[in-house]
């Protein structure tokens, strides 16, 4: 089955090709070149440090719009931008590639590998033209990493007067690669540095907006259900006393304990907010909220994240500020603090090695709890193209999985400024 579901879009590549001799096509393009550095030395989300670097902001893509009959059209993508397994790699992925049936102007089917309409932005995050953030806010867009699936939506859409309401549900599969990073070798297995994880995903959800003039809302309920491609996944760790007060939290199924308890499939449920809205004086205010609830694993990823923006048009100029926050739930974060704090004294047998597998343990759990505040502006040179730059400030508070710390210190307590720079075009 999940054969099946990886060689989705090739499928619906394939029996489209015979109408695609006689179809009306359209070419279009898209690219950002951009630059970050910050004023730390430990790299912040995955690429940022006091080096600068061009992979957290740049990529370049190509998109073929088909029209092969009066109801049917095809949309391929395909982008090239630094891989999601990888530290380093930049790899080139077919994106999109479905096919889309709309029978009236307010029904609209599409099957294949396609963008979810999750977040107020997920359809054109990577178009940087198409919204004035140097970087969209990283708390809340990375809630929910995977945005291209293979599967199937049905969108309806109703008018009333100048509103334009959309109701849209989909099925689909991904495979996703989660980061970690870890402080201390627990070797063979385990080196120090990032580690990626991948697993399967399965999704369905259900998303209403609402359109009226320049204002925009919308609400989504969504159900991920992700399988490990290692095997069960972890749930929680337990304690096993050595002394009174002294112990250790069993991180692996190697080390003396009542066992690791384990799922099979982990659930996770997402409750995603989101509002433009015009204000007077070429004013608006942006915000969205995302929820994402881990029902059957106490884990870092079981978080709440939101941001609130205003921006100011004026003429070619749009300046803004942000705040965004991310913070895990209080029962995975001071799980997260007693591992990470645990250590037990040296004159107990493999003290040593039990003390790193307690900060390993800390850095598998994937907790966060930070907030930013940004200052930028973008500048549109054409209708196509736009010229960005922004401040931003981090704090760290307990913990934050977007920063890799040394292996004696800790990624909570921080404050990294970064600075953005970029060029944003579609042709």
């Amino acid at each position: 089955m999940n054969r099946y579901r990886r060689y989705h879009w090739p499928i619906t590549l394939f029996l489209a090709l015979p109408l695609v001799v006689h179809a009306e096509m359209q070419f279009s393009g898209f690219g950002t070149l951009g630059g970050a550095i910050s004023d730390q030395d430990v790299i912040y989300q995955r690429d940022i440090d006091d080096s600068g670097t061009l992979n957290r902001d740049s990529l370049i893509g190509v998109q073929l719009d088909a029209s092969l009959t009066n109801t049917w059209s095809l949309t391929l993508q395909a982008k090239a931008a630094p891989a999601m397994d990888s530290d380093t790699a930049w790899v080139p992925t077919l994106t999109w590639a479905f096919l889309a049936w709309r029978p009236t102007n307010d029904l609209l089917v599409r099957a294949g590998k396609l963008r979810l309409p999750l977040m107020l932005y997920s359809a054109n995050s990577d178009v940087g033209t198409t919204f004035d953030f140097a970087r969209l806010p990283t708390e809340v867009y990375s809630a929910i990493p995977i945005a291209d699936v293979n599967g199937l939506s049905v969108g309806k859409t109703w008018f009333d007067g100048e509103r334009e309401w959309v109701l849209e549900g989909y099925l689909g599969s991904a495979h996703n690669d989660w980061r970690f990073y870890l402080r201390d070798d627990l070797l063979p297995d385990l080196p120090a540095g990032s580690l990626y994880k991948g697993a399967d995903l399965n999704l369905a959800g259900l998303v209403l907006s609402l359109r009226d003039g320049e204002n925009t809302w919308r609400v989504g309920l969504h159900r991920v259900d992700a399988e490990a491609d290692d095997g069960p996944v972890t749930s929680t760790y337990p304690f096993v006393t050595l002394a009174p007060g002294i112990g250790y939290y069993q991180v692996s199924s190697k080390m003396p304990g009542p066992g690791v308890p384990t799922v099979d499939t982990l659930v996770n449920d997402v409750l995603t907010l989101g509002a433009d809205i015009a204000l007077p004086n070429d004013f608006r205010l942006i915000g969205e909220y995302v929820r994402r609830r881990i029902t059957n694993a106490t884990m870092g990823p079981d978080t709440s994240a939101g941001y609130l923006a205003l921006l100011k048009r004026i003429g070619r100029w749009t300046p803004y500020v942000y705040w965004a926050g991310i913070r895990t739930q209080k029962d995975a974060l001071s799980l997260y603090a007693a591992i990470n704090s645990n250590q037990i004294p040296d004159v107990i047998p493999e003290a040593a090695a039990i003390n790193a597998s307690q900060r390993l343990g800390a850095d598998l759990l994937s907790a966060y709890d930070q907030y930013s505040v940004a200052i930028g502006t973008s500048y549109s040179l054409s209708p196509t193209s736009k010229l960005k730059a922004e401040w931003l400030h981090t704090q760290t508070e307990v913990v934050s999985s977007f920063v890799d710390p040394p292996a004696d210190e800790d990624s909570g307590g921080r404050q990294i400024n970064v600075f953005s720079l970029s060029y944003s075009v579609t042709f």
